[in-house]
């Protein structure tokens, strides 16, 4: 038998065994229709022994007691040490006859002998399956219920059935007053995938939950508990959700595991627990919206599974959550499907200091969840509730309950509890009685509560409870032997006795304990001696490095937090830079930050301190805090002046904050200090992109064509990479044949290297490419091809980019496409937090709105657009959605409103200096002088524009500045220069299926034809207009 069955003090089964060998026997007794006993026993004032004698006397006792118990029963029958002095006589193939006779020999050989020089008795309780109960936890509580009888009755004997004593019955078997709350919420689930249940501590929150899950056609549950204890560990509730999953379900876990995306695999499997060992790809890292579509595909997985079942997801004690359990919980509420539902559990008392606050009032203004607030029960409901517990009351005894515990349930069951230890509430007969004088000294809080009752444990028991409750919400009976130097027995006496007074519960499934709430913890931590909390943190800290070590990696938190508190300088540096590193490969990026900076306070070594201020500085610039980015660079730099790729991090935060003067700086004294490395060329590289990002195509050209002699000399990924670089400027330059080469150039390298993130990047660039050509088809599939690398990679904000471009695409031949390609990329934007994307995405929209007629919308989405861009200091977009507005009150023939956003748009525009903006801001005006009778200015205005489109090299603004340049001279009944102008910008796309701008140019051809007179051709142009914008699905014309 493995040694994880046995008892490591007295060589019998243990309390791991005991849950074994019942789960196979009653399958067994199922089969052939069989039946099996428990024997409980346990021995009479065995602590006066430990008291007297020492525990090394007792363990000898013990030991001798289980060898008698071996000689006086059967071979087929087996022995297990359930706790402390607590045995268990497995009877297999037995009846209430023969199982009664076992026990009263047991009793009479007992009292003739001696165990170790010791006269002991024992009293003794048994149950039977099926009768007394189908599962483990019932059949012992039988059992268990029986011995406390005889107890009760003088110990040394046999507790019988028809005599039992009862318990009080905490928890309440039945939920009591929750009916109005649990309709409200099923109810609620027809609107909402998501519903939160606040509340004060104790109220029943978790319980509303439960109910409304059963009360739903729930195929699958997943459950996780956040608790202050591991508020470190990144994701620790989701953590906890995984474990019970695999614990239930493994086979479907491993059939959903097969499914989903490589990328995927490893995301998820950062979540799962260390025991479990999926074959895995490992990817590139990528961003944290990998991560969590990741696990929001591997949940969904699981609900198509359980379809047409529900699948239910209950997260406990929010308030508790670390930041990046909060940001994964946000995605996930965004993004479940109608089939799964989520409930989310959390005090409100606990609420305003916590990482979860930000997030709640983000989610309300969203209107992304319901909440119901759980309120105490009220007189008549904490009656019913006392009932359930003990049975009848005397309403004396329930008002003054009622009185005390203000109806909070949790506090009811303690008061209950305190009642009957100050024997104001005893058995009479068979019911329970209440004292006539219940004047008694009753806490005023739970918390109180709990205190008092630390006051009358044990000091033994008190210094396991201490010690677990330094491991945390849950702990396992093992470690806690192994911190105390103690045995598994002996603690789990002390952890029964704790479970008796319901300070903590028990997991039948995997031996493993918790706190009954996590105040619980709380208070017992708190109240720990000061001088024993740096001692127990080093204790524990050390007790799972060794009971643990084989997967260490799974507590670098912990570990950290322990030595830490410990002041163990040396093992606090080690495991803060452990799990800091973790947290940041897991994209928990505010705790590794905290982890960091707990490592610097113990660092002295300055390379250590070098590459932690760097892996910092490489944090804040992901999460866009460029400031302090720069300031532990320029730390860095202070510690080694030499270190270039400290200047290299610089130059890219500088770009990124569009600072390119003080980029260039960076880029230029890294590349001094890079001379003689490979890195010199991604130096010159990074250069020829800051040109091309200041729009000076041509030194970016010169650039890139300087790098490109060296070619021999570079990896190859640096040769990719300058292709690309090369192919996007000549794109820009407009020399589209050469850019196209050097694209497929830098595809070809990607591919060979395996780079999907630029073999994307190329596939984008190449569309772009085509597009300009006006190769339509060609651009379609590349993008295409850019979206599918981005499913397979998981990279979010990939896929969003080629929906917008695949939407921009559409929008002049395929107007419903277009939006709906819009829509798909915005529902995207939104769960990664793109607000950029989201901003110019309201603005296409808002675009597709208009060109179908939807006006309130259209309004709507340019007004979200402008708010949303202000907000972000998004100037291009601020600059386009007041150009939109000014169009849209334009059109609306509301020109006086128009002209204020069209001014708005023009000054900032001039301001800036962004050229396509004043570019577009010029047409715009045209707009309105061509309404007005001022011809001088519509003729300076149209040779601005002219003038100002010769620099211009996009095709899209020389064919527009062609229609207004006609539009122009119809104004000025120029008619055939009008014509040839509109020939011309149709030469552009003549050679394309329908589509806006050529229904614009018959349209516009239409008027022309109109004010000239020729009303043949005039009706031709509009009712070929007609049928490319009806092709197309544009209404506005």
């Amino acid at each position: 038998m493995s040694k994880i069955y046995l008892d490591e003090l007295t060589g019998s089964y243990n309390r791991r065994y005991l849950y074994y060998w019942i789960n196979n026997e009653i399958k067994r007794a199922n089969r052939y229709t069989m039946k099996f006993a428990l024997v409980l026993l346990d021995i009479d004032n065995f602590r006066d022994i430990n008291n007297n004698f020492g525990h090394l006397e007792g363990d000898r006792v013990l030991i001798e007691f289980t060898e008698f118990l071996h000689k006086s029963i059967r071979e087929v029958d087996h022995i297990v040490r359930y706790g402390g002095d607590e045995f268990i006589v497995l009877v297999p193939n037995a009846a209430a006859q023969g199982t009664n006779l076992l026990a009263q020999r047991l009793l009479t050989l007992l009292n003739e002998t001696e165990i170790a020089n010791h006269k002991i008795h024992c009293s003794i309780g048994f149950s039977l399956y099926p009768q007394d109960g189908e599962t483990v936890e019932e059949l012992f509580n039988q059992a268990d219920n029986l011995m406390y009888q005889a107890k009760k009755e003088g110990k040394n004997r046999i507790g019988l059935q028809q005599k039992i004593i009862r318990k009080l019955r905490i928890p309440s078997p039945i939920t009591i007053g929750r009916k109005d709350e649990t309709t409200w919420c099923l109810n609620q689930l027809q609107e909402y995938n998501t519903i939160l249940v606040a509340g004060e501590i104790g109220v029943g929150k978790t319980r509303l939950a439960l109910e409304v899950r059963d009360n739903l056609n729930t195929g699958i549950f997943l459950r996780g508990n956040a608790n202050a204890a591991l508020s470190a560990v990144p994701y620790h509730p989701f953590k906890h959700m995984f474990k019970g999953i695999i614990d239930k379900h493994f086979a479907m876990v491993q059939r959903v595991f097969k499914q989903i995306p490589e990328s995927y695999k490893a995301e998820v499997m950062k979540l799962m627990p260390a025991e479990v060992d999926f074959h895995v790809v490992q990817t590139p890292g990528m961003d944290k919206y990998r991560l969590y579509n990741a696990v929001s595909e591997f949940i969904q997985q699981i609900a198509h599974l359980a379809s047409p079942s529900a699948t239910t997801l209950l997260l406990d004690d929010l308030h508790w959550m670390d930041r990046p359990s909060c940001e994964l919980f946000d995605f996930l509420i965004r993004s479940v499907k109608n089939n799964i539902k989520v409930f989310g559990t959390y005090r409100v008392e606990e609420v305003k200091s916590s990482e979860f606050s930000e997030f709640l009032g983000l989610w309300a203004r969203e209107k992304l969840y319901s909440q119901i607030t759980v309120r105490p029960l009220n007189m008549r409901e904490s009656t019913l509730l006392l009932k359930a517990i003990i049975g009848s009351i005397p309403q004396s005894a329930a008002k003054f309950i009622y009185h005390e515990s203000g109806g909070n349930p949790f506090f009811i069951e303690e008061i209950l509890r305190e009642l009957e230890h100050q024997n104001k509430l005893y058995l009479s007969g068979r019911k329970w009685a209440f004292a006539k004088h219940l004047e008694v000294t009753i806490p005023t809080s739970i918390e109180e509560t709990i205190k008092r009752k630390l006051k009358f444990i044990d000091p033994e028991i008190k210094q396991f409870l201490e010690i677990a409750a330094i491991f945390g919400q849950e702990f396992v009976v093992d470690a806690i032997a192994v911190a105390t130097k103690r045995n598994v027995g002996e603690v789990l006496h002390a952890f029964d006795e704790l479970n008796r007074l319901g300070i903590i519960k028990e997991r039948s499934d995997d031996e493993s304990f918790y706190f009954s709430e996590d105040i619980v913890r709380q208070v017992v931590y708190k109240n720990i001696p000061r001088a024993n909390i740096r001692v127990n943190h080093q204790l524990v800290g050390e007790t799972i490095e060794r009971f643990y070590r084989g997967s260490l990696p799974n507590y670098y938190e912990q570990l950290a937090q322990h030595f830490t508190v410990a002041n163990d300088a040396k093992r606090a540096l080690y495991y803060s830079k452990k799990a800091a590193f973790k947290a940041k490969e897991n994209y928990a990026y505010s705790l590794a930050i905290k982890f960091f900076e707990n490592a610097l306070k113990f660092e002295s070594n300055h390379e250590e301190i070098f590459n932690i201020r760097f892996a910092l500085a490489d944090i804040y610039f992901w999460t866009g805090d460029y400031i302090k980015a720069t300031e532990e660079l320029n730390k860095c730099l202070k510690v080694n002046p030499n270190a270039y790729m400290a200047y290299k991090q610089l130059g890219r935060i500088h770009a990124n904050m569009g600072d390119y003067k003080n980029s260039l700086k960076y880029y230029r004294c890294g590349l001094k200090l890079a001379k003689g490395t490979d890195d010199v060329y991604l130096f010159r590289i990074s250069i020829a992109r800051v040109y091309w990002r200041r729009t000076q195509f041509l030194r970016a050209k010169k650039e890139c064509e300087n790098i490109l002699r060296d070619v021999k000399k570079m990896k190859k990924a640096d040769i990719g990479f300058v292709y690309l670089t090369y192919g996007v400027v000549l794109l820009r330059l407009e020399q589209l044949d050469k850019a196209e080469v050097y694209l497929k150039k830098s595809l070809k390298i990607n591919r060979e290297i395996d780079d999907k993130d630029h073999v994307a990047a190329c596939y984008q660039d190449l569309a772009l490419c085509y597009l300009r050509k006006f190769n339509i088809k060609t651009s379609e599939d590349y993008l295409k091809k850019a979206l599918d690398i981005d499913y397979k990679i998981g990279y979010l904000g990939g896929i969003v980019i080629a929906r917008i471009n695949l939407g921009a695409l559409s929008v002049d031949f395929n107007l419903p496409k277009a939006e709906q390609y819009y829509a798909d990329a915005l529902s995207v934007a939104k769960l990664i937090g793109a607000q950029r994307h989201i901003a110019l995405l309201y603005n296409n929209l808002g675009h597709v709105y208009e060109n179908r007629l939807m006006s309130e919308e259209a309004l709507q989405n340019f007004k979200r657009a402008l708010k949303l861009a202000k907000e972000i200091h998004y100037d291009e977009i601020t600059i386009s959605a007041n150009r939109s507005l000014s169009s849209f009150y334009r059109e609306q023939g509301n020109s006086k409103k128009g002209k204020q956003y069209f001014q708005t748009a023009q000054k900032l525009a001039e301001k800036l200096n962004l050229r396509p903006s004043i570019i577009s801001c010029m047409m715009e005006e045209l707009h309105y002088l061509l309404d007005s009778q001022n011809t001088k200015r519509i003729i300076s205005l149209a040779k601005n524009l002219k003038s100002a489109l010769k620099q211009e090299r996009d095709p899209t603004f020389r064919m527009y500045g062609l229609i207004y340049q006609a539009r122009v001279m119809v104004k000025l009944k120029k008619y055939a220069q009008a014509h040839v102008y509109y020939k011309r910008a149709y030469n552009y796309i003549k050679s394309l299926p329908d589509n806006t701008i050529a229904g614009e140019i018959s349209y516009l051809k239409g008027i022309a034809y109109k004010k000239e007179k020729k009303i043949k051709e005039a009706q031709k142009s509009l009712q070929r207009a007609k049928q490319i914008f009806e092709s197309v699905g544009n209404l506005h014309y």
